[in-house]
Order: structure tokens, then sequence, then C-alpha cells
């Protein structure tokens, strides 16, 4: 066996010094029997596991198959449902949607899921016949 360097013998020190002669015969001994890959894996912290995805509202899902065809932002989307459904049922609708999502959990308040959804398939057919001819409307 051929004897340490004054500098391994100094970063051993530095790491190993407060440890009793107990721990560190086992710790060696540890460390001779088990392969390096194995030795760093049980070192390195614990990977975090990433949260479970929610499961998404089916009402959502819904507005945003029926809205596809439409070429705009989920909010700019949303107001033009709210808008569309304000008009259908004269009623007026004091709802400031951030998204898609928002907008069906405020219209969930006032109407039933097959209302909004019907409502949303009404919306895209109503602009596919005022911008026909297109890829995608608006």
């Amino acid at each position: 066996m051929s004897k340490l360097t004054a500098a391994e013998a100094k970063a051993l020190r530095a790491m190993l010094r407060k440890r009793p002669a107990k721990e560190l015969k086992a710790a060696f001994a540890l460390i001779r029997a088990k392969s390096d890959a194995a030795l760093i894996a049980a070192i390195a912290p614990a990977k975090k596991k990433k949260a479970a995805a929610k499961a998404a509202d089916p009402l959502v899902l819904a507005l945003d198959r029926a809205l596809k065809p439409v070429i705009a932002p989920a909010a700019e989307k949303a107001d033009m449902l709210i808008e569309h459904i304000a008009k259908k049922r004269r009623r007026k609708l004091d709802i400031e949607a951030k998204g898609l999502a928002d907008a069906a959990r405020q219209l969930r308040k006032r109407f039933t899921d097959a209302e909004i959804e019907a409502d949303a398939k009404g919306l895209a057919a109503h602009l596919a016949k005022l911008y026909g001819g297109r890829e995608g409307v608006v």
C-alpha cells in the first residue's frame, strides 16, 4: 500500500476530522465493498417527484375542442364565448375571464355544462358562417 501525500491527508482530515474511529472503519469497509456509482447514488440528494397532474375539467376540454378553429388566445376565446352567451340569452354577464378554464368556472355558476358547451359550439358555427372560406376562423 502506498502512503498518502500531504494534500490527501489534509483533505481527509478536513472531511472526516470529527468522526469517531468506529464510524470511519465502517465507512471505509463500505467504500471497499461497493462500487463508486452505488456510493455516489446513495450520497446524491433524492430526486423530487413530479406532482401528479390534475385531471382536466371535461367542460374545459369540450370548450377547447369546440373553439379549436378560432385562431385567438384563450382569453380572447373566453371573452367571445361570454359575449355570445350574453347576446343569445339576452342577459348582462359581468364576467371577466382570464382564459377558458376561468370562463367555465364562472359560467358554471349560472348555466349547466350542457348549455355552456352548446353555446360554445353555437359560437364556433356563427363564426364559421361569418368567416367561412378561410383556413381558421377569425
